[in-house]
């Protein structure tokens, strides 16, 4: 086969090959242009709705934590009047823990995740426990020993409750991402853990 021939002949190849290959791109110039564009709202809306969702999730789920943590401190001080003028030491680890729960109602099943402690604080150091408050492991159902002091007349006293209570809204990853009230979750039994303390004197006989 003469040179021109050749040539002539991988030309026609190309053309066949080019007409094939541009065919698609020339059938989506015909394309109405709106038609064309159909669907691009729809990538930024997925793009986009997984962080929305995130900040909305964290922000009602802190919200509620918030109430939560304002009804439980005002519970809790409107239940220590009653322990700051028992001279004679009569109350009880479940009074107090009733009479909590049932000022902060907003707080489900109050009174099987809620643990009161009272400690004696020693006027010479003022040291307080170094250990956190104890709580309740909804998981295991453990409901750890904490301290009830008895022989308050007179003496100084430390005040906790500790509610643990599970997570409102699902706090799973979103997307690769964590919310912000996921890494407020105790890792043992994923609850939130709301504590409260006051010091107070008892009242002398």
């Amino acid at each position: 086969m003469s040179g021109p021939a050749f040539i002539s002949r991988m030309g026609r190849l190309w053309c066949r090959l080019s007409d094939r290959l541009l065919a698609p791109l020339d059938r989506l110039a015909r394309v109405p242009l709106a038609a064309r564009e159909a669907g691009g709202a729809s990538v930024e809306f997925v793009l986009l709705v997984p962080a929305f969702l995130m900040v909305f999730i964290s922000s009602f789920e802190a919200s509620l934590m918030l109430t939560r943590q304002v009804m439980l401190e005002r519970a809790m001080d409107i239940a220590v009047r009653d322990i700051r003028l028992d001279t004679g030491s009569t109350v009880t680890q479940n009074q107090v823990r009733n009479a909590v729960c049932d000022r902060a109602r907003i707080l489900p099943d109050c009174r099987e995740n809620m643990l009161i402690e009272l400690t004696l604080i020693t006027r010479t150091s003022y040291a307080t426990p170094d250990a956190d408050a104890p709580c309740v492991n909804q998981l295991t159902s453990i409901v750890p020993r904490s301290i009830f002091a008895g022989g308050r007349a007179g003496q100084m006293v430390l005040a906790r409750a500790c509610y643990s209570v599970r997570p409102s809204l699902p706090l799973a990853v979103l997307a690769g991402n964590r919310t912000l009230g996921s890494y407020l979750i105790d890792d043992t039994d994923g609850t939130f853990r709301i504590v409260t303390a006051t010091a107070f004197v008892v009242e002398q006989n």
